[in-house]
């Protein structure tokens, strides 16, 4: 008798750690995870016992309670700011390509001249970066006496093929890599549709407001990615263009998102 006694305790004792066991991992996880919806994601989170905000008219500060395992940690590949109020940074980083020579084309009998340029993006950023391309004045290719059309698509999506009027001259870009935005991809005969990325096709006009070109939804770590963005200079056959040396700034600029 005193036996089962002892036998019915130690079932109770056992059922009650594994509820608490189980409960504890279940609360666990909801704790852990990150918070999001379609608009926004909140990268960190944290368990406190409580704080308080001071401020006067020289200072503000915000501490809490709680927290274990705080400061700075960083290897060549990420940099950590540990605790509850550690400032949330993202990494971005854009390699600087050298100038871009294209060859020369005839100012009386027409031709056309392409060039290419590539930067390597790298961002630790988990919603990943968008990158855009510019030119410093309007028009953007242009010499001391003379300049080239931007050039204009016939409607609001890039053109397939680089149509340049056989009695004017025209400058314009178009983006190439793995990460190449929808509006300068392909289905292979139109542009800002279907999943194509057709080398030397869906061409725009540089312009002094930027103009996005490229973009990921996720971090790149450590390698980076590589933008290409094709030049394309042309001349019509029934176009005069006057002689000299035509030179463009391109101002790239990479965001994280």
């Amino acid at each position: 008798m005193n036996f089962y006694h002892f036998f019915r305790k130690s079932n109770k004792v056992a059922i009650l750690f594994l509820v608490v066991f189980i409960s504890f991992l279940y609360t666990r996880n909801i704790f852990a995870d990150f918070m999001q919806s379609g608009t926004y994601r909140i990268q960190s989170d944290s368990l406190n016992l409580g704080g308080a905000d001071s401020s006067s008219t020289n200072y503000k500060v915000n501490d809490t309670l709680g927290e274990l395992g705080t400061g700075d940690s960083n290897s060549t590949n990420y940099y950590m700011h540990a605790g509850y109020w550690q400032m949330q940074e993202s990494y971005i980083a854009i390699s600087s390509p050298s100038d871009l020579v294209m060859a020369s084309m005839g100012g009386l009998s027409g031709g056309s001249s392409e060039g290419t340029m590539f930067w390597t993006v790298t961002t630790d950023n988990t919603a990943g970066y968008t990158m855009s391309i510019a030119s410093s004045t309007t028009p953007a290719m242009k010499s001391v006496l003379d300049s080239l059309d931007d050039y204009t698509p016939a409607g609001a999506n890039p053109d397939y093929n680089f149509n340049n009027p056989s009695t004017t001259s025209s400058f314009g870009f178009s983006p190439e890599g793995t990460e190449t935005i929808a509006r300068f991809r392909d289905n292979g005969s139109l542009c800002n549709t279907g999943a194509l990325e057709t080398q030397g096709k869906c061409w725009d006009g540089l312009s002094t407001t930027p103009k996005v070109m490229a973009g990921s939804t996720s971090s790149n770590m450590p390698n980076g990615s590589v933008v290409t963005a094709r030049l394309r200079a042309e001349s019509g056959v029934d176009h005069i263009q006057t002689s000299g040396q035509y030179n463009v700034t391109i101002i790239v600029t990479a965001t994280t998102l």
